[in-house]
Order: structure tokens, then C-alpha cells, then sequence
């Protein structure tokens, strides 16, 4: 189809003679008295330019000057956008599409051209073509979140521009109290994963039936999968918990002041259990999910017995061992990474590209820096598929750490992770082949998703040949992970075991 923009005369108002075109095909000019007469054009939907529905080529002057200089179009076309002049940036951003342009270039204008639409499903439009182009342009990633109500605009910051810094005195925390409704004596959840029970009488309640006290679903609270652009675009997925906070025991009035990272406590005096509330400040993630306890104290402590014996350590003195909740971020990622390196042909080495699609899913990252490396490790054994949506409830009684690594640098950890893993098993990208001078490009890597989630560990120390070592039990399956006296012979083992 094509949209005549011609007016029903070329005839000049002013003198009567032929009027022509311009170059640009935006007016027509009389070249004998200089009168200049504006085009008006209909302003096409994105669904006629995506279908190639474009302007007659024919009226404009010279099209071939229009596709070869697609870099000042789409400069011109921005540039008439963030003016306010979208009729002018939708001209030029609609040759963008026509022209000679790369899918990057097609990308910028489908993102621009989603400013120019007022109607929600025409930016979405404009939106979803600019990924369909450029799957890793993150401004068409965030403005898709925004149409689809995902994310406010007035949330969108500016990360080089933020600035935290913690208040001098404590903030009043908001807490949930865990009371038996039948006696009034506290509750906890009892570790078969299961139920919340009453010291006391015994009564016990499933976190899933009862009903919710408080719920923050702003930012989707209970959906085990958060959108990571969206996240990342405001000042929650920058900052981290930096506010000691002030909590007092309604029980017996005493006055308790928390540390920034401190999720659950349980008063010392009292035995009351409470949970301070998942995000305090708007700046603050909710956890999303967590696995729940399902290793007693009596298992965990049997299972480090075990552990003792298998590796024959005799410790000289052992700490408590303390149940809490670590929080650990997750991500998934998707897209392509290129690879280059000499490759083995026989007795010879030859230069040689190539690039293979990946997806990975529930990349962890420790989002405390409290464990020790071998210990952190330990996060990898638990079985994802048994996370339920996180209900404060299943906090009662247990310790709980808030993140103190914020959502922006666990992403940069996620990402290297995924590339040392691949830079050390470059066979899996070769089809088997040895390589050497080994690279990687990975720029078409990017976060699909995340998860803030809790994992249960049963933690403790031991001495033993007068040095101090930590022990991690998975609260989930048992299995044991610590450090430990070793011989040169195990330390040996143990590098090659990536231990």
C-alpha cells in the first residue's frame, strides 16, 4: 500500500507555476517565487512498518541518499524525539526501517519509534520489534516492563547518580509475632518442613493454609521468577540493608537494636520470635522464595559425626551448632557467546571462530560474604526444585540474614561465573576439541531473571591440631561441607577435587 502525501495541486498558491518536490520529499517548492508548501502526512501504525506498508518511494527526490547515510537518520530521528516533535522523528525514524540499516540500527528505531505512539499496545509493539532485533537492547527490555506494568517510571534511576548512606541512629523495625492462637505461648517452625508448632499445647498450623498477615506484592512477592532488567533499572537493585534498626519485644518491653542484615530474632528473655518485615524501605528486595528446613538438630548433629569419622578427625572442642537461613541470589541466563582459539588438526593448530547458544538456569551467587569460600560452595548441593513462595512464617524461631550483596554485583558474579565455567570446559563450546590462546565474547550474554531465596544450613565450629575450622550441614539433605586438618597428600586431593 502506498500513502499518496501529495496535496490535490502542485500548483503554486502564489504564482500558478509547477511546484516540485524537495529532497527530502517533506514539501513541495516553487523554484520561480521561493513558496514552500509543507507535506502533511498520515503518521503510519507500527504494524503498517513492520509489515514494509511504507511511504512511495517515488516522491521522494533522491532515495538513494535517504538509505545511504542511515547513521544521520536515526540521529535526526532521536534528536526530533527527545524534542517533542514526534511526527518529525517518526519521518525519519520510519526511513531507518526502509534503508540499508543493521539490526542494531533497526533496534534504535523500533525503541525510539515507542516513543512517538501514545497507545499502550503500539509502544509495546515498537518494543517487542526492537528484541526481536537486538534481544540484549536493555532500554527496550526496561520500557517493556513499564508498559506491561512491571515498573514505574518515576522508579527508573540513574545507578551513577545514586548514593547511599546509612542514618546515625536506629529506625524503628516492623516485625510479625509468631503467638499460638489457642494458648498464647510462642511458636516456631518445627524442622520437618512442613509446620509451625506451639511450644506449649503442641498446636501445630501448615504455612499454606493459614491466612497471610502482611503481603508486599509490589514487586511480586510470591512469583518465584523477578524480572531482571526491571530490577536492576531502580535503586532496589543497587543498594543493599545499611540501617541498624530499633525492634522491642511486646512481650517484655526490652529494647533490642538490629543490624542491617538481621532478618528474624527470637528475645532471649521471653522466647517471643518475631521476623522484621521483608522490605522495610522501598529501596530494600523481599526475599522470593526459600527452601524450608527439613534436617532436625539431632540429624545435622549426627550427620557431622559421621563426617568426623569418615575423614578421621578428632576435634579438640566443637561450637553449638545454630540453624539459620543464608540468602542466595539466582539467576537465568540466555543468549549466545563467541569463542575463538587454536583449534588441534592433527600435528597442527589452526585459528578458528565459533559461537554457541546458551541457557543456564539458577546461577547462585552467596549473597553474604560471611562464608568461607569452601563452605559457599555448599549452596550448590541444595535441590531448587523444592523452593516454596517465602512466607515470613517459616523465619519462627529460625535465624535469618538479609542480603548484603546487592542485586547489580551479584549480576556481574552470575555472568563470570557461567564464562569461567566455560573457559575451563572450552571443549564443551568446541565439540570436544583441544584448543589453546582460548577466548571468549560475551556480549550477547544477558539476565533473563532472578531470585532472592533463603537456604536452610546448620553451621559450627571445631578445633582441632590447635587451628579453628567451620562446617556447613545442607539443612535440606545432610550433606556435609567443611574445612579440615589436611596432609600435603590431601590438600593435594583436594585441589584436583576443586575442593
Amino acid at each position: 500500500m502506498k500513502v499518496n502525501w501529495m496535496s490535490d495541486s502542485r500548483k503554486c498558491p502564489e504564482c500558478n507555476r509547477e511546484m516540485f518536490f524537495t529532497g527530502d520529499g517533506r514539501a513541495l517548492l516553487c523554484d520561480f517565487c521561493g513558496h514552500r508548501q509543507e507535506i502533511k502526512r498520515r503518521r503510519q501504525s507500527p504494524q503498517e512498518l513492520a509489515a514494509g506498508q511504507m511511504y512511495d518511494e517515488s516522491l521522494i527526490e533522491d532515495p538513494a541518499s535517504f538509505r545511504s547515510n542511515v547513521r544521520d537518520l536515526l540521529g535526526q530521528g532521536v534528536a526530533a524525539a527527545k524534542a517533542g516533535d514526534m511526527d518529525e522523528a517518526h519521518f525519519y525514524l520510519a526511513w531507518v526501517l526502509r534503508s540499508q540499516s543493521s539490526a542494531k540500527e533497526q533496534a534504535q528505531a523500533w525503541l525510539w519509534l515507542s516513543q512517538v505512539y501514545d497507545d499502550l499496545a503500539d509502544k509495546r509493539f515498537c518494543l517487542e520489534q526492537a528484541l526481536a532485533q537486538e534481544p540484549t537492547n536493555a532500554p527496550a527490555r526496561r520500557g517493556l516492563a513499564v508498559v506491561d506494568g512491571r515498573l514505574r517510571q518515576e522508579e527508573i534511576i540513574d545507578p551513577d547518580k545514586l548514593t547511599q548512606t546509612a542514618s546515625e541512629t536506629p529506625t524503628a523495625a516492623q516485625a510479625t509475632q509468631f503467638i499460638c492462637p489457642r494458648c498464647d505461648a510462642r511458636m516456631n517452625f518445627a524442622p520437618d518442613g512442613q509446620t509451625l508448632r506451639c511450644d506449649y499445647c503442641g498446636y501445630t498450623q501448615s504455612p499454606q493454609t493459614m491466612e497471610k498477615v502482611t503481603v508486599d506484592g509490589r514487586f511480586g512477592q510470591g512469583m518465584l521468577e523477578q524480572d531482571f532488567v526491571a530490577g536492576l533499572a531502580t535503586a532496589r537493585g543497587h543498594l543493599q540493608p545499611v540501617n541498624m534498626r530499633v525492634l522491642q519485644c511486646q512481650r517484655c518491653a526490652v529494647e533490642f537494636t538490629l543490624s542491617p542484615e538481621t532478618l528474624s530474632l527470637t528475645c532471649p528473655y521471653c522466647d517471643s520470635v518475631y521476623v522484621t518485615e521483608a522490605a522495610e524501605t522501598q529501596a530494600i528486595m523481599p526475599p522470593t522464595a526459600l527452601v524450608p528446613f527439613a534436617l532436625s538438630l539431632g540429624e545435622a548433629e549426627q550427620a557431622l559425626r559421621n563426617w568426623f569419622k569418615e575423614h578421621k578427625i578428632a576435634p579438640t572442642s566443637m561450637t553449638a551448632v545454630t540453624g539459620l537461613y543464608l540468602p542466595v541470589w539466582t539467576f537465568d541466563l540466555s543468549g549466545e557467546v563467541g569463542w575463538s582459539g587454536y583449534v588441534r588438526q592433527g600435528d597442527d593448530w589452526a585459528w578458528t571462530t565459533g559461537s554457541r547458544p546458551l541457557i543456564e538456569d539458577d546461577v547462585l551467587v552467596p549473597a553474604t560474604d560471611k562464608l568461607p569460600p569452601r563452605l559457599a560452595k555448599g549452596i550448590g548441593d541444595f535441590d531448587l526444585n523444592q523452593v516454596t513462595p517465602y512466607d515470613e512464617r517459616y523465619l519462627a524461631d529460625w535465624p535469618a540474614e538479609r542480603y548484603q550483596l546487592p542485586l547489580a554485583d551479584a549480576s556481574l558474579k552470575a555472568r563470570q561465573r557461567v564464562l569461567n565455567y566455560y573457559r575451563k570446559k572450552s571443549y564443551i563450546l568446541t565439540g570436544g576439541r583441544t584448543t589453546r590462546n582460548f577466548r571468549l565474547k560475551s556480549t550477547n550474554l544477558f539476565i533473563e531473571s532472578f531470585k532472592l531465596i533463603l537456604l536452610p544450613v546448620w553451621l559450627t565450629h571445631f578445633r582441632a591440631d590447635e587451628l579453628a575450622f567451620d562446617v556447613l550441614v545442607n539443612g535440606q539433605n545432610g550433606r556435609v561441607r567443611g574445612e579440615r586438618p589436611q596432609g600435603a597428600v590431601g590438600k593435594l586431593f583436594s585441589w584436583l577435587k576443586g575442593e
